[in-house]
């Protein structure tokens, strides 16, 4: 039986292992991290898909994992899975205080975009530029346990372990370690390019707010994201701040921020205040790295730096995970084979 480690177990690396064993059900499948839900990262995202924070990742690149990704989180919110991960189609507004911006790149792949009209601009004097969509979204910390579940229904296994090079893994008998560490990269593949971008979000109760509403400014972003038990208010990107500690002046940023552009959320009641670090990176790195694991050489398949994004590009990278793995698994029987006829000759 093929072994396989994933490392890392956001939504980056709890996908990558469902998606694995979903494709390779004859492999043995564990998934490594120090932290499993409700402690990563990604318990933090707002669920919503939208590329953001991507660098120079190529935009072929992003359609292609995004679009996969959209197709999956729909069929989510069109199943009774809608139920324990939180999926549903959302649709609202985002705005520009630049009067020069323009429709992003991703707007024949959502549903129902149009941009709005002046009479439509009206009501936020600041904000020169608009549109409206309808995109999906999930909530993240029932969609993490989800993932976990269907991994461990299907075979695969969960261990909690700090893991700080490869070379702890090397007693493992993995044929192929598969690296979702996100800022953990940044040491466990000796990656200094990677980045924190540190986030901070207010969760409150608002049932009355129906629509998303994403606001950019010249020196700001505001953002109101509905879900099914709550409303994510959010917009601080702080750039190479690693502190994980809920900041009061951020706090009071993103409340002064968000109200002034819905004032109803005034009469919102606070549920919690959640810090994370987007993984971001001048690209995503998805590709296959051979690496000397004490005398062993490895292939370890990096799949991490997806800024503020990760949720947008899970699942079409997941789905580029397991084929490489593919690709690996009929190149490693190739030279079995090769090494079989040598061996009768």
């Amino acid at each position: 039986m093929v072994k396989i480690c994933v490392v890392g177990a956001g939504v980056i690396g709890l996908s990558s292992a469902l998606r694995i064993i979903e494709l390779h059900p004859e492999a043995e499948v564990v998934v490594i991290a120090d932290k499993f839900s409700p402690g990563t990262t990604s318990d933090v995202s707002g669920g919503f898909w939208e590329p953001h924070l991507l660098g120079d990742t190529p935009q072929e690149k992003i359609r292609k994992w995004s679009s996969k990704t959209f197709e999956h989180m729909s069929w989510l919110a069109n199943t009774d899975c809608a139920k324990y991960t939180g999926t549903c189609m959302v649709s609202g507004y985002q705005m520009s205080s630049d009067p020069n911006t323009e429709a992003p790149f991703w707007k024949d792949q959502v549903k129902n975009f149009r941009v709005l009209s002046q009479d439509e601009m009206k009501q936020y004097e600041d904000m020169k530029f608009g549109f409206f969509y309808t995109t999906v979204k999930l909530e993240s910390q029932m969609y993490l346990q989800w993932l976990m579940k269907r991994v461990q229904r299907l075979g695969g296994r969960l261990k909690k372990q700090r893991i700080n090079t490869f070379e702890e893994l090397a007693d493992g008998n993995y044929a192929v370690i598969i690296n979702c560490t996100g800022v953990g990269a940044r040491q466990l593949a000796n990656d200094s390019s990677v980045q924190p971008v540190r986030g901070q979000v207010i969760r409150v109760q608002a049932p009355w707010i129906k629509q998303f509403s994403i606001f950019i400014g010249k020196d700001e972003l505001s953002y109101i994201l509905p879900s099914s038990n709550y409303v994510v208010l959010g917009g601080v990107e702080h750039h190479g701040d690693w502190n994980t500690e809920v900041s009061t002046s951020d706090k009071k940023l993103i409340w002064d921020n968000c109200t002034k552009y819905l004032p109803s959320l005034t009469e919102a009641v606070i549920d919690s205040d959640c810090v994370g670090l987007r993984p971001a990176r001048p690209s995503v790195r998805l590709e296959i790295e051979h690496i000397d694991v004490k005398g062993k050489i490895m292939p370890v398949i990096h799949n991490y730096g997806h800024g503020g994004a990760g949720v947008t590009l899970h699942w079409g990278c997941a789905e580029e995970v397991s084929h490489l793995i593919t690709d690996l698994l009929r190149q490693d029987k190739t030279m079995l084979k090769s090494k079989t006829e040598l061996a009768k000759l």
